[in-house]
């Protein structure tokens, strides 16, 4: 079973054009990922560590896998080694703001491999580990490139949510009997999807994050709109 796993199929952008379904789908890992689980995608893009690779390590089922890492040291608060755990997160909203501006060549490599994914052979799915930061700002980065307003964007990285607030609570109710306020609070934050996140790297991108700092071109975003909107 994959978790936080959502197609972004009927999403519309700000020109009334409608995602198709079966293209695009994000999630958290695929340690217990089975086949049926992965029907109808045709590549796989972990956007996790080495070491949360080594730790955790995908079932593809036979699908294209392709390692993509947005940083590959780990980072506390984002990445989920078994060394983060359980240690004081910073502030996540800073964090996403560091992710965007210090990572960026990393997102030009993942956006381009979306871009340029072959969906004839079927969908493309990425994933981090709790398919909320990696995952939420790749996915925020794609539903951007297609069109899509960042309201509507919002609302698709606050659906993690669903399934990382109760997962969240017990995390810190663990953490409070043995690490104390601080971590535990620190962990909760880090597990949840907040608006200010986002926004904070929003407010680091700017208007022009994926033409000027990414240098993808207008040709291939108008390449990309016609595979994928309908």
């Amino acid at each position: 079973m994959i978790q936080n796993k959502r197609d972004l199929g009927g999403m519309k952008t700000k020109d009334g054009k409608v995602i198709r379904n079966g293209m695009l789908v994000r999630s958290a890992k695929l340690a217990e990922a089975e086949e049926n689980d992965l029907k109808g995608i045709a590549t796989i893009i972990d956007l996790r560590t080495e070491a949360e690779r080594e730790e955790m390590p995908d079932l593809t089922c036979g699908r294209e896998y392709l390692p993509v890492p947005v940083f590959n040291k780990m980072n506390e608060g984002i990445s989920h080694e078994e060394e983060a755990e359980n240690k004081a997160i910073p502030d996540m909203a800073v964090l996403y703001g560091i992710l965007m501006r210090v990572y960026a060549d990393n997102f030009r490599k993942i956006l381009k491999t979306i871009l340029e994914h072959d969906y004839s052979k079927g969908a493309v799915l990425w994933h981090c580990t709790e398919g909320k930061d990696r995952c939420g700002m790749t996915t925020a980065l794609v539903l951007e490139a297609l069109g899509v307003d960042r309201e509507t964007i919002l609302e698709d990285y606050l659906k993690t949510n669903l399934i990382n607030l109760p997962k969240a609570a017990k995390v810190r109710e663990k953490l409070l009997e043995t690490h104390g306020e601080e971590v535990a609070e620190g962990a909760y934050r880090a597990y949840i999807a907040d608006e200010k996140y986002i926004r904070a790297a929003w407010e680091e991108m700017g208007s022009d994050y994926i033409r000027g700092r990414l240098g993808i071109t207008d040709g291939e975003l108008e390449a990309f709109r016609k595979k994928i909107l309908e």
